[in-house]
C-alpha cells in the first residue's frame, strides 16, 4: 500500500511536491500554486530494473528505464540516470498503481489513472 512520505524537501521557487511510497512502487506529484497537479511520476519495479512513467502537463507521457549506477565493475557507484525506454504496458502500470493506491486521495487516483490510460 502506498504511504505518504510527509517530510518531503520542498525547494524554493519550484512546484510543491508530494511522495507516496511502497516496497514496489513510488508516486511523485508536483502541484502549481492553485494546487493543480502539473506533473506526476510513477516509479515501478524498484530495484535494478526500475522504470519510470512520467506525465507533464506540457509534455505529456514519457517512459524511462533507471540505470541505478550499481553495475560498474571495480568502480564506485555512480549517480542513477534515466534512459529513454518507449516500451511500456499501460494496463499493467495502471493496475499496479490502482492496487496500491488505497491511501491516495480518490481524485488524485482518478487523475493519474485517466492520464495513464489515455496513452
Amino acid at each position: 500500500m502506498l504511504a505518504e512520505i510527509l517530510k518531503v524537501k520542498q525547494t524554493p521557487n519550484e512546484p510543491r511536491r508530494r511522495w507516496f511510497a511502497s516496497t514496489s512502487l513510488d508516486l511523485f506529484l508536483w502541484y502549481d500554486d492553485d494546487e493543480n497537479i502539473i506533473q506526476f511520476q510513477i516509479c515501478y519495479d524498484k530495484g535494478p530494473k526500475e522504470k519510470a512513467l512520467t506525465w507533464h502537463h506540457q509534455n505529456g507521457i514519457s517512459h524511462h528505464s533507471v540505470d541505478d549506477g550499481e553495475n560498474r565493475t571495480f568502480r564506485m557507484k555512480s549517480t542513477p540516470i534515466m534512459l529513454n525506454n518507449s516500451e511500456f504496458d499501460t494496463e499493467q502500470i495502471a493496475a499496479r498503481f490502482e492496487e496500491l493506491a488505497g491511501n491516495v486521495e480518490h481524485k488524485t487516483v482518478v487523475f493519474v489513472l485517466s492520464h495513464i490510460q489515455a496513452t
